[in-house]
């Protein structure tokens, strides 16, 4: 593979483009198989041989079983790690689990989380408004990203979520290269709709959606630990496409969507 001015690529670029992943787990999963890595030391491990910068991390325990419980373990195991945040895991505020919309929200903010997590197909609740109506109103008011995982949802939900709340940054996550012919119509009108790059295993995708103007629709994301990050960093490193669109896939996307989030 070459670059964009036919230069050999350097295996040393993979070093420098300040990756952030979106799409991260700890804690003993319960589909977790022999001998897969779980715990926070692991990651930080696999952070630095990968040359992974910064993380986004949920709690295995947010869901599988208890949200709440999940939310709280996530910010204990991770009070003094530097670079990597909690994302905390929402239910409808009308089941009394959580706490109300606008107090989650203060409350995610002072723990350091910096995006939440839905998966609405294992907890048995609904993405429409009649459900999670308040507490995605209160998110979009804050501009908190919101990871939707792929067996997590329908098209048609991720439309009608991305229209209803157009400031709420939506990220899907385990997405395959099959999923384009609904991205593709869907990135007509919905720029929060946003998807990483765990499973999307598409070996021109970069120059692909550069060429369609959607480039800045993708996140670097590992789904660690159920996947080596080596196929989501090789996509990105080997990329046709010049340094500083890799580190705005790498890293650069990301980083403003939580620049943006907003605190009042």
């Amino acid at each position: 593979m070459t670059k964009e001015n036919d230069e050999p690529i350097q295996m040393s670029e993979a070093t420098d483009l300040q990756l952030f992943d979106c799409n991260c787990l700890v804690g003993k999963r319960a589909d977790r198989r022999e001998g897969e890595p779980w715990s926070l030391d692991q990651l930080k491990t696999d952070m630095g041989y990968y040359h992974i910068s910064e993380a986004l991390v949920s709690h295995a325990l947010s869901r599988d079983y208890d949200p709440a419980a999940g939310n709280r373990e996530i910010v204990e195991l991770l009070k003094g790690s530097d670079r990597i945040y909690p994302v905390w895991a929402i239910l409808p505020t009308a089941s009394g689990e959580l706490s109300d919309a606008e107090q989650f929200i203060r409350d995610m903010l002072d723990s350091g989380a910096k995006a939440v997590i839905a998966f609405p197909r294992f907890q048995s609740y609904s993405l429409a408004s009649w459900s999670l109506g308040k507490l995605l109103s209160a998110l979009e008011h804050h501009r908190i990203p919101m990871l939707l995982p792929f067996q997590q949802f329908d098209w048609n939900e991720v439309y009608t979520l991305c229209h209803e709340h157009p400031a709420l940054p939506v990220i899907t996550t385990g997405i395959n290269y099959r999923q384009l012919r609904y991205l593709l119509p869907l990135w007509e009108t919905n720029r929060n709709l946003y998807v990483d790059t765990s499973w999307f295993s598409l070996a021109d995708l970069l120059p692909f959606l550069k060429e369609k103007g959607y480039l800045g629709q993708l996140l670097f994301g590992t789904n660690y630990p159920a996947y080596t990050p080596a196929a989501a960093i090789s996509m990105i490193t080997y990329a046709n496409v010049g340094v500083e669109e890799k580190r705005q896939v790498g890293s650069g996307n990301l980083r403003a969507l939580i620049k943006n989030i907003r605190i009042d």
